[in-house]
């Protein structure tokens, strides 16, 4: 699930997070836009979407921040999509 740094989580997000929990199937959340939020904000809301996705039990326990402009976080959100295939093709 890609959520906006800048806005953190909406009303739609948590009703599919909580679809997502019922099926059983498991996500990951990638903050984007990291760039775009002062890092105290940004720290604060990670904090805040990591402390929700732990009321959450399909959801991966680790949250992966990014942004496309300075390239911060796209190596491990890479690591972490090639990991997933691996698991997926075995």
């Amino acid at each position: 699930m890609l959520i906006d740094a800048r806005h953190g989580f909406k009303e739609v997000d948590l009703d599919v997070f909580n679809t997502l929990d019922k099926s059983a199937v498991s996500y990951q959340v990638v903050l984007t836009k990291a760039d775009q939020v002062k890092p105290a904000e940004l720290e604060q809301r990670a904090a805040d979407v990591q402390a929700a996705l732990a009321k959450h039990p399909a959801a991966f326990p680790e949250l992966l921040v990014t942004s496309s402009r300075t390239g911060a976080g796209m190596a491990e959100l890479r690591a972490a999509m090639v990991r997933l295939l691996g698991e997926r093709s075995r």
